[in-house]
């Protein structure tokens, strides 16, 4: 638009130029044809409306002929003045010289260009903004389709089961885009599908093996007639059996967490399931010492899934109980934003962060799985809670603050 404009203002000045030039050589031929006719200067003046002069000299001139521009002050407005001249000089018949003259002002062919430039300024401008306004519309309304596929897309939830809505559109590129989304979550929902059916079975029907062998095992364990070596072999094909049970059914777990399995929530206690824990865990803390303290000043009434509530206690209280020493102490304080476990037990040598992943222990403990931890961390991020674990040599801490 501004070369345009540019070269459409030049192309105006330049036809301006070129008429007033056309008629000032036109005035200046009817001036010279009349002086070469009468040999007198002529006064045209009044004709034309412009100032001319023309002179006669004694001896002939060369014909010459300049066409230019010129500023003169002019005393009646008080301001210079651009004026147009064309300047000739030729000689007679009788070869006398003469000089021709004429000046024409450039005022209002300036005033034709400032006009025509001021139209087509705001012309461009106005141009301008309908072309902004309209593009920012039909782009709007062009694109409207492919923001409402992304946004459908960025929604989708491989849980759920539920097809994308993606909205009709009449324009190819947004129609393969739809398929291209449909085809990719229902691909994602195939897969999920198939790795949660195969989660599922395998950890069933790895169950069945293991509780086949363990049974064996313990069979095997009362025969009298084995011998010592002999039933050292099968308390460790036990051991191993209980601990590959107890992997199996931690992973199952935390695929059902995953999975979303546990749905159905209802407000719990908190502090009814430390006290049912503890209860559980009675005889073990008896048999170790374990001195077993809580402090419970709130309820600790928290919305979510009652078997996860007691899977989530159940690992933390565990987790005091089995890396606890002999005649230490557990204690358990619980107030309306946290519920936090204080315990006796070894130095660990790694981040205590990192005991929240899955198979990092704290210790060489060889009944443990290492995942736990794991477990919990997958509770309190699944129900927006928050699980910290704090170390001071021998001092353990476990805080869950499950009010934000």
């Amino acid at each position: 638009m501004m070369l345009g404009g540019g070269f459409l203002f030049y192309t105006i000045r330049r036809d301006i130029y070129k008429q007033m030039d056309e008629s000032l050589i036109t005035e200046k031929n009817i001036i010279q044809e009349e002086i070469e006719k009468t040999e007198i200067i002529p006064d045209f003046s009044s004709v034309f409306g412009h100032q001319i002069e023309v002179k006669f000299l004694d001896a002939p001139l060369p014909e010459e002929l300049l066409i230019k521009d010129s500023t003169i002050y002019d005393e009646k407005s008080a301001d210079d003045m651009t004026l147009r001249y064309i300047y000739f000089c030729g000689k007679t018949p009788k070869n006398m010289g003469y000089t021709i003259g004429i000046f024409q002002s450039l005022s209002e062919k300036e005033e034709l260009l400032e006009a025509i430039s001021l139209y087509m300024f705001g012309l461009f401008l106005t141009i301008f903004f309908i072309s902004i306004i309209s593009n920012y519309l039909i782009s709007r309304q062009i694109w409207k389709p492919f923001y409402k596929s992304v946004d459908q897309a960025g929604r989708f939830d491989v849980l759920s089961g539920k097809p994308l809505d993606l909205p009709e559109t009449n324009i190819k590129e947004f129609q393969k885009l739809n398929r291209v989304f449909e085809n990719m979550t229902q691909k994602m929902r195939n897969d999920y599908i198939n790795l949660k059916e195969y989660n599922e079975n395998a950890s069933h029907e790895i169950q069945t093996p293991l509780a086949v062998i363990r049974s064996k095992t313990e069979l095997l364990m009362q025969n009298k007639h084995l011998n010592k070596d002999s039933l050292n072999h099968i308390k460790s094909i036990n051991a191993a059996t209980s601990k590959l049970f107890k992997l199996n059914q931690g992973l199952l777990l935390i695929s059902k967490i995953d999975n979303q399995y546990f749905i159905e929530n209802k407000e719990v206690s908190l502090k009814q399931i430390v006290e049912n824990c503890f209860e559980n865990y009675k005889e073990i803390t008896k048999l170790k010492g374990i001195i077993v303290e809580i402090e419970a000043s709130d309820p600790a009434m928290v919305e979510m899934n009652e078997v996860l509530a007691d899977v989530l206690i159940s690992n933390l209280i565990s987790n005091a109980v089995r890396y606890n020493l002999d005649k230490g102490f557990i204690k358990c304080t619980i107030d309306d934003h946290y519920v936090s476990f204080e315990n006796s037990g070894l130095p660990i040598k790694s981040d205590p962060e990192l005991l929240f992943r899955r198979f990092n222990k704290g210790s060489d403990n060889s009944q443990s799985v290492g995942l736990g931890l794991s477990i919990v961390r997958k509770i309190t991020d699944n129900y927006k809670m928050q699980i910290s674990y704090r170390c001071d040599e021998t001092i353990h801490k476990m805080i869950l603050n499950y009010h934000q």
